[in-house]
């Protein structure tokens, strides 16, 4: 049962919209999206829920918050600031991965040196919205592959129902869980009923693009 504060403070920021037709970045499609860049305008909401989002871990036993770019990094920033406040000694490092723009496959990857902070280290991975998890699990993965070890995944808003053996076995901690139908192009029946796709949020107006160059 999600908690109605929490809801509430989703709906005064507006970051839940409802009746349209949306592409989300794993490419399904839904009349549904949450619009977590909403939040990440209002500091006080946005501190408020990632001091949520750190509250179910030990913070003297996280060495590194790690989040994909690019709303992710917020969420470090914040989740790893309340972490600090309740160590008894030492920090929390806050870092994030990031996709290469001329790589093929965008996988992520650590630049401006975060790599050297992954090995012997335990590790909090942090998101914002989970739909399939697949972000997730290539970070996951990632540190994983650098030595790190992953504790735990706590997230914003899980809409996809991602369970842990889809994000590598990690423990999900959600603030919000919405059950949100979504489809595949192919299946979708907003795009067989010929319903405008929103071009203002979510990945639309990059489907359309590639509708068209195809």
């Amino acid at each position: 049962m999600n908690d109605p504060q929490i809801m509430q403070m989703f709906a005064d920021a507006g970051a839940i919209v409802t009746d349209s037709h949306f592409v989300y970045t794993s490419g399904r499609h839904s009349s549904v999206y949450i619009n977590k860049d909403a939040l990440y305008m209002h500091t006080g909401a946005i501190s408020r829920l990632c001091e949520l989002m750190a509250r179910p871990y030990n913070a003297d036993q996280i060495d590194v918050v790690v989040a994909p770019v690019l709303g992710g990094i917020v969420l470090s920033q914040w989740v790893t600031h309340h972490l600090n406040a309740r160590r008894a000694s030492g920090e929390t490092l806050a870092i994030y991965a990031e996709k290469a723009a001329d790589s093929v496959d965008k996988k992520f990857y650590f630049g401006r040196g975060y790599a050297n902070h992954i090995a012997g280290k335990n590790i909090l991975v942090v998101e914002d919205l989970l739909t399939t998890g697949g972000s997730a699990l290539q970070v996951i993965e990632l540190v994983r592959s650098l030595g790190g070890n992953v504790i735990g995944l706590s997230v914003l808003c899980n809409r996809g129902n991602v369970q842990p053996e889809a994000v590598g076995g990690v423990p999900i901690h959600s603030l919000v869980s919405i059950d949100l139908q979504t489809y595949l192009p192919e299946d979708c029946p907003f795009c067989r009923q010929g319903v405008p796709i929103n071009t203002e949020l979510g990945k639309g107006r990059a489907f359309l693009a590639r509708q068209s160059a195809g």
